[in-house]
């Protein structure tokens, strides 16, 4: 015997009969980090709820999700791809910014049974800017993809304020389309999509998953890209990618994907009620 103290086991969360769920689908769902952020914040509340992961077949995503969704301990679901437009049908309601998106990516059950979905994937970064004294309110945004995070990122800048956006994507028609829902959502912002061109723009945003990749370079070529610009990539992961590591070197500031990852959590966390009562 040492006489010193033996360090103290970190407590494990119990799970119990009397556990709540909340549960993320996808196809894949392997990669997902959500579990690890939302378990953090249920044992903060100190809430008896855990968050898992949930591999959805997206040939059985139909019959599978009736059986989730049915779940009696089950209060929330975190939507990720390739679901997010079509848990739309699924839900009872569908908040605003949802509605404008065409898509959701989180829902909760409310105290009737019923469930609630709203998007959080544009609205965090959002979020994130504001944590970093950073305002959409007249920027001219140039944004690259129309995908799913394209179209919320694009519906919630113009929403803030946002006085141009213009959208490229691979797929002209996908743009096209994204253009058109933004106009519809957002009537105060001007908003055309084209060929990438940083003229007359002060923000640029890569929504496209390129860079994520390791031997991936710029999403689009960056001739024009000035040092006074503002540079922002939703991709999570590298923290620096191509597209960052060439604006950086310009003189630009940069915003990463950590800073919609953190404000989604806030986000999605207060939509959740995590620590509140429902």
């Amino acid at each position: 015997m040492t006489g010193h103290p033996m360090p103290e086991t970190p407590q494990q969360p119990i799970i119990d009969g009397a556990t709540r769920l909340y549960v993320i689908i996808g196809d894949p769902v392997a990669q997902v980090k959500s579990p690890g952020v939302y378990n953090a914040r249920f044992a903060e509340a100190g809430m008896n709820t855990v968050f898992v992961p949930a591999h959805v077949p997206s040939d059985r995503f139909d019959e599978t999700m009736r059986g989730i969704m049915n779940l009696g301990n089950l209060d929330g679901l975190m939507i990720t791809v390739p679901f997010k437009a079509h848990m739309m049908r699924l839900v009872d309601r569908v908040l605003p910014m949802g509605a404008k998106v065409g898509a959701i990516n989180a829902a909760r059950r409310e105290a009737d049974g019923s469930w609630t979905g709203d998007m959080f994937d544009g609205t965090g970064l959002i979020r994130g800017l504001k944590n970093r004294s950073i305002s959409m309110t007249g920027r001219k945004v140039m944004l690259v993809g129309a995908g799913g995070g394209g179209s919320a990122v694009a519906v919630a800048v113009a929403d803030a304020g946002a006085s141009h956006v213009s959208i490229h994507d691979a797929d002209q028609a996908k743009a096209a389309a994204l253009a058109e829902r933004v106009k519809a959502a957002c009537p105060a912002c001007i908003v055309n999509h084209g060929a990438v061109s940083f003229e007359g723009r002060d923000t640029f945003i890569n929504a496209t998953p390129i860079g994520m990749s390791p031997g991936d370079g710029t999403p689009v070529p960056l001739k024009g890209l000035r040092p006074d610009m503002l540079v922002i990539d939703i991709i999570m992961k590298p923290e620096v990618t191509p597209l960052l590591a060439a604006a950086q070197a310009l003189g630009c500031q940069t915003v990463g994907g950590r800073a919609m990852l953190e404000g989604q959590a806030v986000e999605v966390a207060e939509f959740y009620r995590i620590g509140k009562p429902a």
